[in-house]
């Protein structure tokens, strides 16, 4: 544990945790999560705290609570609050929510923040730490566990550092479910399915199967792999890169991407490994909803047009597109046919769409969004740095962040 008057220099673990509806009165969700908690239930978050109590190391943890749906806001941040009070005497523990949230952008030059969508939230794991002056700033989901007593000296061992002529400016490492498995169960059987939208867990396990499978004698591997509840950002990293508060989801291989047009690398490290036990024993990627496909028909159609963009811009630094293989970077290639194979993916797998909408018209609806988006993102990226390099120039007192504090 780090003293209060000692944030600085610290190494920040920052936990995102989903809420919805009492299970007892089902509503209708503004902001689609994969498994939010009921807020009648215990959910997992307390589970995760506890596995951080075999950590050695100094490190402090932040909480972000997103709701489902606006009018879940209060219940939200007072149902987590009582989660974490028991964990309060142990670590420094922050909480952000719905219900303070906009203290947090008070703080800073900027109201950049916000806890609508995934990219979002991701960035308030980021700044809020940053501006404490957070040396790493390390991801680890709810729904998640640490059993390893290093893990911190894993990641304090590379990120930041030089390796191989090269600074670690992010990290990630493996999940592994109950059974110590790495790979999406089932993904091998769509190795000769033609559709690239259907197919996205194939691609998904080949990419972890090469990452896995490379030797790393020194402990890592360049790879753009990255899982956002085990993924590590360096300081210097989070002042000049942001989430994409436009990406509907896969936030976390985004992130790489956004990263590599920043010239920033990140690598994965076999051995920093986490272990995955989603509510539903399964993991999110085998959820088979429509919800799911449409936001990765939208995600990588939006994908695909912001690097589009980042190249017309910057065509003297080119991304390395075998980087970015072969997931998700089999989405970025501008010969693909993603309208139809969004199209096809939907009339396929949810027929009953298009008794509802038409295919055609939802994925131009994409296209059209993307292009406005993919500008938007950029104009963002650049007040997240603005905001950022002056919130980083301050010498903030704790006192400044005490507010957030969760008290025992």
């Amino acid at each position: 544990m780090t003293p209060l008057d000692e944030t600085s220099g610290s190494t920040w673990i920052a936990v995102p945790t989903y809420w919805t509806f009492p299970s007892a009165e089902p509503g209708v969700e503004s902001t689609v999560f994969d498994h939010p908690t009921p807020l009648d239930e215990e959910g997992t978050l307390a589970r995760t705290l506890e596995s951080f109590g075999c950590l050695s190391g100094d490190f402090r943890v932040i909480v972000v609570a997103a709701a489902a749906h606006p009018d879940l806001g209060r219940q939200t941040h007072e149902r987590v609050l009582a989660l974490l009070k028991p964990f309060a005497s142990d670590v420094a523990l922050y909480l952000v929510s719905p219900a303070n949230v906009d203290s947090v952008n008070a703080q800073l030059p900027e109201p950049i923040l916000s806890l609508d969508g995934y990219g979002n939230i991701r960035n308030v794991q980021l700044a809020v730490p940053f501006a404490a002056g957070a040396k790493a700033v390390v991801g680890i989901d709810d729904d998640e566990v640490i059993e390893d007593p290093t893990y911190l000296a894993k990641v304090d061992r590379f990120i930041g550092r030089r390796f191989k002529g090269d600074t670690v400016g992010g990290m990630a490492g493996p999940y592994f479910d109950a059974a110590g498995e790495y790979r999406i169960a089932g993904a091998e059987a769509m190795a000769d399915w033609q559709n690239i939208f259907l197919k996205k867990n194939y691609f998904m396990n080949e990419a972890l199967k090469k990452v896995m499978t490379t030797p790393c004698p020194d402990g890592l591997v360049k790879s753009n792999v990255a899982f956002g509840g085990n993924m590590v950002m360096s300081r210097e990293t989070i002042a000049r890169v942001c989430h994409d508060p436009y990406i509907p989801r896969g936030e976390d291989y985004d992130y790489v991407i956004n990263a590599a047009m920043a010239c920033i690398t990140f690598y994965f490290q076999p051995g920093m490994r986490i272990t995955h036990l989603p509510p539903d024993s399964t993991g999110s990627q085998a959820a088979d909803k429509l919800s799911k496909l449409l936001a990765d028909i939208s995600r990588f159609i939006y994908m695909r047009e912001k690097v589009l963009l980042y190249q017309q811009r910057f065509p003297q630094a080119p991304l390395d597109r075998e980087y970015l293989m072969p997931y998700p970077g089999v989405y970025l290639d501008e010969h693909v046919d993603l309208k139809r194979h969004g199209v096809e993916a939907l009339d396929e797998r949810y027929p009953r769409f298009r008794r509802e909408r038409s295919p055609e018209e939802f994925v131009e609806e994409a296209e059209a969004a993307a292009r406005v988006k993919a500008r938007e993102y950029f104009e963002y990226q650049e007040m997240w740095r603005r905001a950022l390099s002056e919130a980083g120039m301050k010498q903030h007192s704790p006192e400044a962040w005490r507010p957030f504090l969760v008290e025992a």
